[in-house]
């Protein structure tokens, strides 16, 4: 997955120009540049509630490494690691994230690489290179998963917000390549501290990393790894929780600049974060809520960002067919086994692009409303 996530940073690295060109809050914003309000509004209420699954995900992560490391009931650990990210994303937003993911990060990279020098030490740790392998895991995975998880990060609605921030392309180029040089390491170090711990305590599938810090090192060492492990997952979701109160925000106000947007979109981040912590209440496997939401997201909106994105332009009924049938398709695709479920992905993708097609238009053939948008977008930029 991680090698995967690079591949996608590499290849937006080349995009990066095109969107730090763009004078503008999120991703949604992007498409009602290239395709109209109507597609900019629907879209971000849509990635809103799929970017849920998300949120989720990072806090069922988040309660089981609190629940392992402190004892506590999944619940408590829950209800108090959701409580302390909602209150301080809605009240520093992007600047306390940005902020905090720094340190977070320190103590990700520390945590990691006390486990694996750990690791070193013990006979037998690194794997054979046939230890990297899966027969489970095919080619076909392989290209589904490049298509509904690296597409992500080539499109992906929290990527392109920070990226907006940006002062210019070289930063956003040089930001892209040294985070996507920092994953590969980091995925290769966490292969194999997995795979030394699932031989090593196959009794605890899934939390090899806590089983290593509980048996193996001492307390003080345990609570580092505690906090790198709680700092990697909430440098995720509080970017995740984040865009997606922004863009539920901007459902109702197309314009985020105003002091309205600003409180609606605070109300908006405490409303999700409450409906991601339900959501983890219940389920609780982490790969299954955050593969099948970003799923989704990748089946409607990869190929219509795309395509803006060089230039293409499609009448806005067609886009929003496009990411409907997208997404739903996505949806099923991770509902049904395999192969037929991976095959439904993959038309998700052909259909976007094949609606998106037929629906093709130059700049010039927009509506009036379309066209006039766009031109406030382009002088707004200017200024």
């Amino acid at each position: 997955m991680m090698l995967t996530g690079a591949s996608g940073l590499w290849a937006l690295s080349l995009l990066a120009p095109r969107l730090v060109r763009f004078h503008g809050y999120n991703l949604p914003e992007l498409l009602g540049e290239f395709y109209g309000q109507t597609v900019q509004k629907w879209s971000a209420g849509v990635i809103a509630f799929a970017w849920l699954g998300v949120v989720a995900a990072q806090l069922i992560g988040a309660a089981q490494i609190t629940m392992s490391m402190c004892g506590v009931a999944y619940w408590k650990g829950l209800l108090a690691i959701g409580g302390v990210l909602i209150f301080y994303t809605a009240a520093g937003g992007q600047f306390s994230i940005l902020k905090t993911d720094l340190v977070q990060a320190i103590l990700v990279l520390a945590g990691i690489l006390m486990v694996f020098g750990f690791v070193l030490t013990r006979p037998g740790a690194l794997p054979s290179a046939e230890g990297f392998f899966s027969e489970k895991f095919s080619i076909l995975d392989l290209g589904v998963l490049l298509l509904t998880y690296a597409s992500t990060f080539m499109a992906g609605p929290d990527i392109y917000s920070r990226l907006f921030c940006t002062r210019d392309p070289a930063t956003s180029r040089k930001a892209l390549w040294i985070a996507a040089m920092t994953l590969i390491p980091v995925g290769i170090l966490l292969a194999c501290i997995g795979i030394y711990g699932g031989a090593t305590y196959p009794e605890h599938d899934g939390s090899v990393l806590f089983a290593i810090a509980q048996y193996e090192f001492h307390p003080a060492a345990a609570i580092l790894l505690y906090l790198a492990l709680l700092s990697a997952i909430l440098s995720s979701a509080d970017t995740t929780l984040f865009n997606a109160g922004g863009l539920l925000a901007q459902f109702f106000d197309a314009d985020l600049r105003s002091l309205r947007s600003v409180r609606r979109t605070r109300l908006c981040i405490v409303l999700l974060g409450g409906m991601a912590i339900a959501i983890a209440m219940f389920l609780q496997s982490i790969l299954t809520v955050l593969l099948g939401a970003l799923a989704i997201y990748a089946g409607a909106f990869i190929v219509p960002v795309l395509w803006g994105l060089f230039g293409l332009r499609a009448k806005r009924g067609y886009v929003l067919i496009a990411i409907l049938i997208g997404g739903m398709l996505a949806l099923v695709g991770k509902i049904i086994p395999a192969p037929w479920g991976q095959g439904l992905a993959i038309c998700a993708f052909l259909a976007n692009l094949a609606l998106l097609w037929a629906g093709r238009t130059k700049r010039d053939q927009l509506s009036p409303a379309e066209s006039e948008m766009s031109s406030a977008i382009e002088q707004r930029g200017e200024k």
